[in-house]
């Protein structure tokens, strides 16, 4: 359901630079949603205060409540487009830019798609792709207090400023961040763009292990190559080339 924003016209009017804006008060992923839009042939964003069926990779479900910040970012394929796994690191590389100018923290990515501040969970993104149509989904905890027991990974920009931030301020930063920096990517210019992903990397040259549906690797982390995928020196020496998996630093 659509709801009218209440947001200054001034803001409105930048958010729409970047596609047509949909806000809503629920529904159930904006995800889904989003390539709902795809036959109109147009980019869009679609902003939710609630989602019921809001999910994470391998359709985890995410938590999300009134201090969230729920979007997703409807494009299509381009020359030069940057494969899925690289968008999602441009993503990530695009909110903690955004989340540092609104705030002043320093957050980091840790791959594949998490947005870390203090060791704590702060943002995770969904990449997604039908057919050309992309979808670049994000959660952002933004004026949370305080979380499930379940989640005591998580933390909020609220927790780590002890103060509350506009949420529609943060989503212009991040589309002004992401479109500077897709733009780079989609001009051949992906060294500058992996050279600012990796200074933003919590895991760049850290021993990890990272599990998958399917195996389990313990390494150190060498490297990410320019379509976004990690690359890890098992302790056995070996050298192995990962596009997604669950990442925990080791000590």
């Amino acid at each position: 359901m659509e709801t009218a924003p209440a947001i200054p016209g001034e803001l409105l009017s930048r958010l729409a630079q970047f596609g047509r804006l949909h806000i809503l008060d629920t529904t159930t992923s904006t995800n889904d949603y989003a390539f709902g839009l795809a036959p109109a042939r147009e980019p869009a964003i679609v902003v939710t205060r609630h989602q019921t069926r809001g999910r994470g990779r391998f359709r985890r479900r995410w938590f999300a409540d009134d201090g969230s910040l729920l979007f997703s970012l409807l494009l299509f394929s381009a020359p030069g487009s940057p494969e899925l796994a690289a968008l999602t690191q441009l993503a990530g590389l695009a909110l903690c830019l955004a989340v540092e100018r609104v705030t002043g923290q320093k957050a980091q990515i840790r791959w594949p798609n998490d947005i870390i501040l203090d060791n704590k969970k702060l943002a995770g993104i969904l990449c997604e792709t039908r057919r050309d149509a992309v979808v670049v989904g994000v959660g952002l905890n933004v004026n949370q207090t305080a979380f499930p027991q379940s989640l005591n990974d998580a933390g909020s920009l609220r927790q780590a400023t002890d103060r509350a931030w506009d949420r529609f301020i943060l989503l212009d930063a991040f589309l002004v961040e992401f479109r500077l920096w897709l733009d780079r990517a989609r001009k051949g210019d992906m060294q500058a763009c992996l050279k600012a992903i990796k200074d933003r990397s919590a895991i760049l040259l850290r021993r990890v292990e990272v599990r998958s549906f399917l195996r389990r690797s313990v390494g150190t982390v060498i490297d990410l190559d320019s379509d976004g995928r990690l690359v890890l020196r098992l302790d056995s020496g070996r050298l192995v080339l990962l596009s997604a998996g669950q990442v925990r630093r080791l000590r």
